[in-house]
């Protein structure tokens, strides 16, 4: 997987975590290898592209509360190995954006893994 796409999550994030959700998931931390994601069957990522959005604020859309959400849910009744790739951030070209996005979600595809 091409890890230049993708900057990683900040390990504040999954702080304090214990029982939950961000306790058990792989994590694309800083200063850290890329997760192995051998068995892996989800994986999420965000996408910091918005110069196509018509509703566009100006400031860059940030993903950390969803993922300090998410992160802080209780697991379920399943068992299923997944990671945080952290996010892709913009292309030099919206097109490039695009083509990250494309190869992440290609390459999860190919192995099995179902990108979110």
């Amino acid at each position: 997987m091409e890890l230049d796409f993708f900057s990683p999550v900040s390990e504040e994030l999954v702080t304090g975590a214990g029982n939950k959700i961000g306790s058990n998931l792989l994590l694309h931390l800083e200063d850290k290898a890329f997760p192995d994601l051998e068995g892996v069957k989800i994986a999420i990522f965000g996408v910091l592209e918005d110069r196509l959005d018509e509703n566009r604020s100006g400031e860059p859309f940030n993903f950390n509360g969803i993922r300090k959400a998410f992160y802080n849910l209780l697991p379920g009744n399943w068992h299923l190995k997944m990671v945080d790739l952290g996010d892709i951030q913009k292309g030099e070209t919206v097109e490039d954006t695009f083509y990250a996005v494309q190869s992440a979600v290609a390459e999860c595809l190919k192995k099995g893994i179902i990108p979110i």
